[in-house]
């Protein structure tokens, strides 16, 4: 196909990178050209027909170079099929439920909305302790969150599945 998608995210630790990869890998497999790239090495948006975007959240914000594509690329990305995902409740159970129907930062809200993204979604977390800071230990220890790898693979891959169903209609 010659359709060519970006899969884009910002990530701290890898843990979102590697549903970005994920995704971009269950594209590929339905026939589209994807490259997956760290938000921040995107330089050419402009050349990609659709757009997956996916951010880490930390304390219900989005990571900055995610903020700073959004603010910086608003218009294209309103001109073409884009679909964005957010990753990072902890723990067992629905990740809307667990983020208290939390889909994307209130801040990027009316840019979300002109935007117009085909769908919004949110994914399970992973935690790697052995790449956090001494203080990111602390917090997580205070405020006593779920530690561990919740990702749901199969979810990820149904939804990159959609997505891929999406731009072959």
């Amino acid at each position: 196909m010659d359709t060519k998608i970006l899969v884009a995210y910002a990530s701290k630790h890898g843990m979102t990178e590697e549903i970005a990869n994920k995704i971009g890998e269950t594209l590929r497999q339905s026939g589209f050209q994807v490259d997956v790239l760290p938000v921040k090495r995107v330089i050419k948006p402009e050349t990609f027909k659709a757009v997956v975007l996916g951010s880490a959240f930390y304390i219900a914000m989005w990571r900055k170079d995610m903020v700073k594509f959004l603010e910086k690329n608003e218009k294209l990305l309103s001109e073409r099929p884009v679909w964005l995902f957010s990753s990072g409740p902890m723990g067992e159970g629905d990740p809307a439920e667990l983020s208290q129907g939390w889909r994307f930062p209130e801040a990027q809200r009316s840019m979300i909305e002109r935007i117009k993204p085909r769908d919004v979604t949110i994914f399970h977390g992973a935690i790697n302790i052995k790449k956090m800071s001494f203080l990111e230990k602390w917090v997580l220890k205070n405020v006593k969150a779920p530690t561990g790898d919740f990702r749901d693979w199969d979810a990820i891959n149904k939804w990159a599945g959609s997505v891929a169903a999406a731009l072959k209609r």
